[in-house]
């Protein structure tokens, strides 16, 4: 595959830099980044890269700007949701996007709000698997209003679900749009989709394939991985065992085999990234996982049985 110069890459994706020197510096990123997506292709591996909307961007760079994970997660309280219980799955593969229980991919822009995307659509797929409705949920009501987690500077996915154990409903998306940045909280004005008393807190996930597995069969599960292994991934099984640390949260939605055993994940990137804003990580890759899969306990939403039903 040959890959566009760099001053065509940045008129295709409306780039537009201040000065020479800065238009200098990011053709010396760009084509250093070309160069190991080559090499990497070139290996003919399970998996291909391609330039992509952050081909500009150093792997650091990247990570500081479209992931959002917190280094340390937040101190919330001392009660303990529990871990849920693995049992063996029926099904060979199962897909929650083929099943209608999963949301167009989103887009979380230059706002380190991972945490908000992957807590609001494990949320959206856990409450229409029991309700049978799909619901556009606020991710904005999260940046906004969550006082445990930070906004745009970082947070977590399962003091997330606890912020909304012990706060409001939850807003819908169309009262509450999304603005990647942070603002003051604005719901109390919005149109609350779920009651307070509807999310129940979190349980974690085994960190193993097996338990992911078992999770999986019954919804989507909430999961961390390290971005800057997968900033160029495109099409394929991703092989990369852990290299570093987690970053960025995203959403398990499946799992299936193609060449080897996968599981498929739902990102915050648009649609432009991946797969068409999926990508599919390998079963098998060490005890961390493939791209640290497992490195923290996954999680899912725990919800109120009267409240659903």
């Amino acid at each position: 595959m040959v890959f566009p110069t760099f001053a065509a890459w940045a008129a295709l994706h409306g780039k537009s830099y201040n000065g020479n020197d800065e238009f200098a510096l990011r053709e010396q990123i760009y084509t250093a980044n070309v160069e190991k997506i080559e090499a990497h292709n070139a290996e003919n591996l399970s998996y291909s890269m391609t330039v992509n909307d952050f081909a500009d961007l150093t792997e650091d760079e990247f990570v500081a700007a479209y992931t959002g994970l917190l280094a340390t997660p937040p101190s919330l309280s001392d009660v303990d949701f529990g871990t849920l219980p693995e049992a063996v799955p029926r099904d060979e593969e199962v897909d929650w996007v083929k099943k209608g229980a999963v949301n167009p991919i989103k887009n979380q822009g230059s706002c380190g709000s991972c945490w908000a995307f992957s807590t609001v659509g494990t949320l959206e797929s856990a409450y229409q698997i029991s309700t049978g409705k799909l619901l556009s949920m606020a991710e904005q009501q999260l940046v906004d209003c969550d006082k445990i987690n930070l906004g745009c500077s970082g947070g977590w996915p399962h003091t997330a679900y606890d912020s909304y154990y012990t706060g409001a409903g939850v807003c819908s998306e169309s009262s509450y749009t999304y603005t990647a940045r942070g603002g003051s909280c604005q719901a109390a004005s919005c149109d609350v989709v779920l009651p307070k008393g509807t999310v129940t807190g979190h349980q974690n996930v085994g960190q193993t394939s097996s338990a992911m597995k078992s999770a999986l069969a019954s919804q989507p599960v909430s999961v961390t991985v390290n971005a800057g292994q997968l900033q160029f991934a495109n099409g394929g099984v991703v092989t990369a065992p852990c290299r570093g640390q987690i970053n960025h949260a995203v959403i398990a939605v499946g799992y299936g085999t193609d060449g080897s055993d996968y599981f498929k994940i739902r990102n915050s990137w648009g649609t432009s990234w991946g797969e068409a804003g999926y990508i599919r990580l390998a079963q098998a890759g060490g005890s961390q996982g493939t791209a640290c899969l497992y490195q923290d306990p996954p999680v899912v939403p725990s919800l109120s049985t009267e409240a659903v039903v």
